[in-house]
C-alpha cells in the first residue's frame, strides 16, 4: 500500500489533514459496495482507484467466495491496490445467514445461542468468528442482530434474533459485542430502530411498525441503548417505517430517527451504516441515487450497496455521481461529509484496517467443540415427553440434509423428502407410508410460510408423531395435535446433528425457549 494522503504502512493516523483530499476521494470513503467475481478485475480496480470506495462487502451469490485461500488472496490484492485502507465486510451471523462455509466455523443461529443459555459461550462464539474472519483479511462483520423478534410471523428476522425479550436480546448482543471487540474486528449491531415486529421482509417491500412510542422505547430501542452505552462503534439501520419516532420515511432515510433519536436522544457517536440501499424497501419506493442522498442527509456515515436483485455496479456509480453533484452545487453539506469522513478514518486507524492478517490467530476453546456445545445445549423440548426412538422411524421433511444425517446414524430409518410446499405426490406417498410406520418424525420448516406443510402434517396420525421445528420454534403452534415437539433453531449441520443426539437419547434436551 502506498504512502498517500497521510496514510503509511496501511494505517491511518488519528488526525488526517483533509485539506489535501479531493472531493472525489472524500465521497468515495462513504461508499461500501458489492462487486462481482472471485479475483481482482478491471471493474474492481476501477471502484478502488477511480471511485476511492471506502469498503467492500463479500457475497457468495456474487461469486466472491470460492475457497478460503482465494478469499485471502483477493482481499490482499484489493488492499494492495488501494491508496486508502479498505473496510472488507461480510454477513457472517451464524445460523441461516452465513457467506463462508469453509475455513471458518459455522455456528448455530442467534436464537439457538440464547436457547443454550450461556453468555460466556456467546462471547466466545463472537470472538472466534472475529478471529477466523481476521485471519482471511476481513475487518468488519455486519452483526449481531439485536432486533427483538416479537412477531411470530416475521419473515426475515426470526431465528436470526436472540429472542422476544428485550433484556435477553440486549444481554446476548452485549456478549457478542464484547467478543468482537476482543477479536479486534468491527461489528455493526442491527437493524436500528428494530426489524423484529414486521410482517414484511425489507428485501422485498417496505415494512411499517405502528406501535406507540412507549412500546418502541421499551422493546425495539432497548437493546440498541444498551449496546451504545457499552461502547458500540457502528450501527446498521433498518428500512422500516416507525411513525411514532417522528417520520413516515424508513428509518434509513429519516433524519428524525438517525440524527434525532439515534444520535441526539440515545447518544450514539459512532458510524451509522445503512442497510443495503438496493433492497426492495428502498428500490421500489425511492430512486437509489435519491435514496443515497436522503440517507446522507438523515445522518448516515456509510452508504451500503449490496448484491440485491436489480443492483449493479452502474447503480453504485450513479449514486456516487448524484452525491458528487449535490456536494459541488452545495445542495449537500461539505461539513457533514468531513464529519463522517473523520469518523471513518478514526475507526480505520483504531482497527488497523489494511494490516496483514494474522496467521493461526484463533485461541481459546476449540471452535468446533464450542459450536457443538452451543448446539447441543440449545435443543428445546417445546411440549410433551420425548419417547425412545424406534429402529426404523419414518422422517418426513423438506430439509434433505436432516435425512442424510439420520441415515448415517440410523441406517434402518426411512426418509421421505418433500417439497416445502408439498405436491400431490408428496401427499400420497406420505400418507401411504405413515400408515405402516411405527413412528413418524416430522421435520417442519417455518410453517407460517408454508401452509401446505401444515395441512399435510395435520393429516398424519398424530399419536405416533414427533415434531421437529427445524427453523422457527413457532411451528409447534400450528400443529397442536402433535404431542411431542422439539426445536433446534436452524438447519446448520451442527444444529441438526445436536437434534439427532437428543432423539437418539444420547443427550437430554436442555434448551430454554427464548420467545
Amino acid at each position: 500500500m502506498t504512502d498517500l494522503l497521510g496514510i503509511a504502512d496501511g494505517f491511518l493516523p488519528p488526525k488526517v489533514d483533509l485539506s489535501s483530499w479531493s472531493l472525489e476521494e472524500k465521497l468515495g470513503q462513504l461508499f461500501w459496495v458489492y462487486f462481482e467475481g472471485s479475483e481482482l478485475s478491471p471493474a474492481l480496480e476501477e471502484m478502488i482507484q477511480d471511485y476511492h470506495v471506502g469498503g467492500f462487502i463479500f457475497y457468495s451469490v456474487a461469486g466472491n467466495i470460492q475457497t478460503p485461500p482465494q478469499v485471502a488472496q483477493l482481499i490482499a490484492s484489493m488492499q494492495e491496490r488501494s491508496r486508502i485502507p479498505l473496510w472488507i465486510g461480510i454477513d457472517q451471523e451464524g445460523g441461516p445467514v452465513v457467506r463462508l462455509t469453509e475455513g471458518v466455523t459455522v455456528f448455530p443461529s442467534a436464537m439457538a445461542v440464547a436457547a443454550a443459555g450461556s453468555l460466556a459461550d456467546a462471547q466466545a462464539m463472537a470472538c472466534t468468528l472475529g478471529m477466523e474472519l481476521k485471519s482471511l483479511g476481513f475487518n468488519l462483520n455486519f452483526t449481531p442482530v439485536v432486533d427483538v423478534n416479537s412477531n411470530p410471523y416475521n419473515p426475515i428476522i426470526g431465528i436470526r434474533a436472540f429472542g422476544s425479550h428485550p433484556r435477553q436480546v440486549a444481554d446476548y448482543g452485549l456478549a457478542m459485542l464484547r467478543g468482537y471487540q476482543q477479536a479486534g474486528i468491527l461489528c455493526t449491531p442491527k437493524h436500528f430502530p428494530g426489524h423484529g415486529d414486521t410482517y414484511i421482509d425489507s428485501h422485498l417491500g417496505l415494512p411499517r411498525v405502528d406501535r406507540p412510542l412507549a412500546e418502541l422505547q421499551a422493546r425495539e430501542l432497548y437493546p440498541f441503548q444498551a449496546l451504545i452505552e457499552a461502547g458500540a462503534e457502528a450501527i446498521m439501520t433498518a428500512h422500516v417505517v416507525m411513525p411514532a419516532l417522528g417520520s413516515n420515511h424508513p428509518a434509513t432515510l429519516a433524519p428524525e430517527i438517525l440524527t434525532g433519536w439515534l444520535c441526539q436522544r440515545l447518544g450514539f457517536q459512532g458510524l451509522i451504516c445503512t442497510d443495503s440501499l438496493t433492497m426492495g424497501a428502498i428500490a421500489q419506493n425511492y430512486g437509489i441515487p435519491q435514496a443515497a442522498e436522503l440517507a446522507f442527509q438523515a445522518g448516515a456515515d456509510i452508504l451500503l450497496f449490496g448484491a440485491d436483485p436489480g443492483s449493479s455496479p452502474a447503480i453504485q456509480k450513479a449514486a456516487y455521481a448524484h452525491l458528487l453533484q449535490g456536494l459541488r452545487s452545495e445542495r449537500l453539506s461539505w461539513q457533514q461529509l468531513d464529519r463522517s469522513l473523520r469518523k471513518i478514518l478514526a475507526l480505520k486507524a483504531r482497527y488497523r484496517v489494511g494490516s496483514l492478517p494474522q496467521a493461526n490467530p484463533v485461541t481459546g476453546p476449540n471452535p468446533q467443540a464450542l459450536a457443538r456445545r452451543i448446539a447441543q445445549a440449545s435443543i428445546t423440548l417445546l411440549k410433551g415427553s420425548l419417547p425412545p426412538l424406534v429402529a426404523d422411524p419414518l422422517l418426513i421433511t423438506p430439509v434433505p440434509s436432516l435425512g442424510e444425517l439420520l441415515k448415517q446414524v440410523l441406517p434402518t430409518a426411512q426418509v421421505l423428502p418433500i417439497s416445502p410446499q408439498p405436491t400431490p405426490e408428496d401427499w400420497a406417498t406420505a400418507l401411504q407410508r405413515a400408515k405402516r410406520a411405527p413412528q413418524i418424525l416430522v421435520g417442519s420448516l417455518d410453517l407460517f410460510r408454508h401452509p401446505a406443510q401444515v395441512q399435510l402434517f395435520k393429516a398424519l396420525p398424530g399419536e405416533k408423531v414427533i415434531g421437529l421445528a427445524l427453523g422457527s420454534p413457532y411451528d409447534e403452534t400450528f400443529l397442536p395435535q402433535i404431542p411431542v415437539y422439539l426445536a433446534c433453531y436452524g438447519t446448520t449441520p451442527v444444529s441438526l446433528a445436536a437434534l439427532l443426539e437428543v432423539l437418539l437419547g444420547r443427550i437430554p434436551p436442555q434448551g430454554c425457549l427464548p420467545v
